[in-house]
């Protein structure tokens, strides 16, 4: 059965598998029938045995599976309610002046209805105008804006 393989049948096997990437399998998919499609291809000009072929088309399937996850698969996007639970995360970006002053890379800073304590790289003194970069554990990491 193996001796018969022929570029129209992975032709066929790459067809298949992208009309089964686009039931919703998510992308899964993508490299394999690549994969199939390129070593269809390439027994149009080259004549391969079956043993070669599965190992040709292993690698091509890999390397476009690689190729996919790197450079084209959706990301998915960040928007406000990807942040909805995770108040520090909301912070980002937000400026206060110091209630406290930053002393030894600890002061304190009010946003909105709390109180955070504030790291930072440098002591600044009370009423210095910062910017939320970021958050670690409960601590808001703050630059002098």
């Amino acid at each position: 059965m193996f001796d018969t393989l022929n570029g129209w049948h992975w032709l066929a096997l790459g067809i298949a598998l992208l009309l089964l990437d686009v039931l919703g399998v998510g992308g899964i998919l993508i490299g394999a029938s690549g994969g199939a499609i390129a070593l269809a291809l390439l027994l149009a000009f080259v004549d391969l045995s079956w043993q070669l072929q599965l190992v040709v088309f292993g690698v091509f399937a890999m390397v476009g599976t690689f190729i996919f996850w790197k450079f084209f698969r959706v990301k998915p996007v960040e928007n406000a309610t990807s942040k909805l639970n995770n108040r520090r995360a909301q912070l980002i970006g937000m400026r206060a002046s110091l209630m406290q002053p930053v002393q030894s890379g600890r002061g304190k800073v009010q946003i909105q209805d709390a109180l955070w304590t504030v790291s930072c790289d440098e002591d600044l003194p009370q009423g210095t105008l910062v910017e939320v970069t970021g958050y670690d554990d409960q601590t808001l990491i703050v630059k002098k804006v």
